[in-house]
C-alpha cells in the first residue's frame, strides 16, 4: 500500500469552505453515532461520493468510520495497519486513525458543515480507497487506477465547488438552503446536452472543456441572479 505525508495528505483542515462539497474523506466531530453510546467523537467519511448522493441530494444515511486517537505511521508501516486509515496531525498536532472494524451508517443530518473538521485531498482520497479495499479483499490497487475511476466524480465535485464561490455571495454560502438550491441548478446544467456534460466527464480528454463551460456559465448565473434583486 502506498504511504503519504501528513501535508499531502489533507486538502483543508479546521477552516473548511463550506462551499466544498461532501466527499469521502471528510472528518467530522461531535457526533453521537447511533450504537456508539452517548459520547460525542470523530468520525470519517468512508462512502464512494456516488454512494452518498441521488442527483444533488445526500443519501439519508452515510457510510463512516469512527476515529480513535493512533500512534503515528511512518514510512514503510504505511504498508500494514490494513484495518484503519492513519490521520496523523488530525488536530493540534495529535495522531488519530478512522477504524475500519467499526464501519457503520450515520444519519446525514448529523454530519453538517459546521462540524467538518478535515478534508482529504484527492491523493488521500485515493489513499483511503486503496485502504479500504485491501481492508475488505486483501488485494493492492495501485492508485492510478483509482485515480482514473474516480477523476470524474472528483472533477464534478471541484466544478460545484467553483460554481458555489462564484455564483454565491459569502453571506449566502452561509444558507444551506441556497448552498442546496445552487448545487441544484448545477445538477441541471451537468445533465443537459446530448451527451450530457455529466457523461462527457467520463473522458479525461474533456474536463479542461467542461472546466472552461463551467467557469463560463456559473459566471452567467450570477450576473442573472444579480440582475433579479
Amino acid at each position: 500500500m502506498d504511504q503519504i505525508d501528513t501535508d499531502e495528505l489533507y486538502d483543508e483542515r479546521e477552516d473548511i469552505s463550506r462551499a466544498r462539497p461532501l466527499l469521502q474523506g471528510d472528518v467530522f466531530d461531535g457526533i453521537v453515532l447511533p450504537g456508539f453510546g452517548e459520547n460525542p467523537r470523530k468520525v470519517q467519511i468512508v462512502a464512494h461520493p456516488c454512494a452518498m448522493r441521488t442527483g444533488a441530494s445526500l443519501s439519508p444515511r452515510i457510510t463512516v468510520a469512527p476515529i480513535e486517537p493512533y500512534r503515528a505511521i511512518t514510512g514503510k508501516a504505511w504498508h500494514g495497519h490494513p484495518r484503519v486509515m492513519p490521520l496523523a496531525e488530525l488536530v493540534s498536532g495529535k495522531h488519530f486513525a478512522a477504524m475500519f472494524v467499526d464501519i457503520t451508517a450515520c444519519p446525514v443530518e448529523l454530519l453538517t458543515k459546521e462540524r467538518r473538521i478535515a478534508t482529504l485531498s484527492n491523493r488521500g482520497i485515493f489513499v483511503l480507497q486503496q485502504r479500504l479495499i485491501k481492508h475488505y479483499t486483501r488485494a493492492e490497487t495501485e492508485l492510478e487506477v483509482l485515480r482514473s475511476q474516480s477523476a470524474p466524480v472528483l472533477t464534478e465535485a471541484e466544478l460545484l465547488w467553483d460554481w458555489l464561490e462564484t455564483v454565491l455571495s459569502d453571506l449566502e454560502i452561509d444558507d444551506d438552503d441556497l448552498l442546496a438550491v445552487e448545487a441544484e441548478v448545477f445538477e441541471e446544467w451537468m445533465r443537459s446536452g446530448s451527451p450530457s456534460r455529466q457523461e462527457r466527464l467520463r473522458a479525461e480528454t474533456n474536463h479542461a472543456d467542461i472546466r472552461r463551460d463551467a467557469q463560463r456559465a456559473a459566471v452567467e448565473r450570477a450576473r442573472t441572479r444579480q440582475a433579479e434583486k
